[in-house]
Parts: C-alpha cells; structure tokens; sequence
C-alpha cells in the first residue's frame, strides 16, 4: 500500500491548527498564519499529522531530517528481514590440496556474508568402497575450517554421500 504524502507548509488547508514542536511539547491554537510564521522563524517546516474535529494538527520538524530517518529506519528493517541462505561446498573423494585451499577461499566468502554451510561429499561408482578414506577426507575440511564455522551435527553418511552442516561463529 502505497503511504500518503504529507502536507507540508503551504499545502495545508486549515484556518485553525493545533501545534506541535519538534521537541514533544505541545503549543496551543493558533491561526495557520501564526504558526507558519513561527515555524519560519525556528526555520522549521509545519506537517499535517491529523485531524481533531474541525482543527488541523500540524507538526513543527526539519522535513529534510524526517525523511532522512525515515530512510533510516527503512534500511534497518531491510536488513532484518534478510535471513541467511545455506550455501553448499561440494568436495570429491579425488580432489587435490589446491582444489581444497579454493574451496576454503570460498567457505570465507560465504562466512563474511554470514551463511551457513552444507558440506557434501559424495562417493561415485568404486569410490563406494573407501567411504572411511572418504569420511577421514570430509572430517579434515570441516577441521580446516572449524576456526570459522562450527559444527552443528556430527558428519552423517546417506547412501554414497557424506554430509555436513555448519554454522558461523560470532
């Protein structure tokens, strides 16, 4: 839904309004005339806030400060409602030393981004027979990285596929 736009100074229309400073207090009824004036000389700006009756509530504020927070606050919200996605490192059971030092430059990426991590490593055709060859190689990348990531359950075996679940450390 889109939020209505505020009236600001000139833009209200109201011969009596209701003031209220920018620091919560509450002035009293005056003319719009009056409290334009005095919002000029505060070098503030009036913003319509509500209704009461016939009497319009205005707000003296520096618009440019409102809408900064505002902006503020909406970038904060942003931010909370992202959650962090797994993210998945897949080894073999023939990977190399280099290959696993590129795999350990990508599982620090993901940890400044502050995703979890999903470890697997799954056995092919005769790799099927070393799978404690296979779970001592998983066991020692998940060691590699455990300054970083912790561990949430042990190492689990399903089938040919090893797997590994992570999560950062703050």
């Amino acid at each position: 839904m889109r939020e209505k736009k505020k009236r600001l100074n000139e833009d209200i229309r109201a011969n009596q309004v209701q003031v209220i400073h920018d620091s919560e207090w509450n002035l009293w009824e005056m003319s719009f005339k009056e409290a334009l004036e005095r919002a000029r000389e505060e070098e503030l700006d009036l913003m319509e806030i509500g209704q009461n009756g016939d009497i319009v509530i205005v707000k003296m504020i520096d618009y440019g400060k409102h809408l900064y927070r505002t902006k503020k606050q909406e970038q904060k919200q942003k931010q909370k409602g992202k959650s962090a996605e797994m993210k998945t490192i897949r080894l073999t059971y023939k990977i190399g030393e280099h290959d696993l030092e590129v795999k350990k430059k990508q599982v620090e990426k993901f940890f400044e981004d502050g995703n979890p991590l999903k470890v697997t490593l799954m056995l092919r055709w005769r790799e099927n027979h070393y799978w404690d060859l296979a779970s001592e190689k998983i066991n020692k990348f998940v060691q590699s990285i455990e300054e970083i990531y912790k561990l949430d359950n042990p190492v689990k075996r399903m089938w040919n596929t090893f797997h590994a679940m992570l999560k950062p450390k703050k």
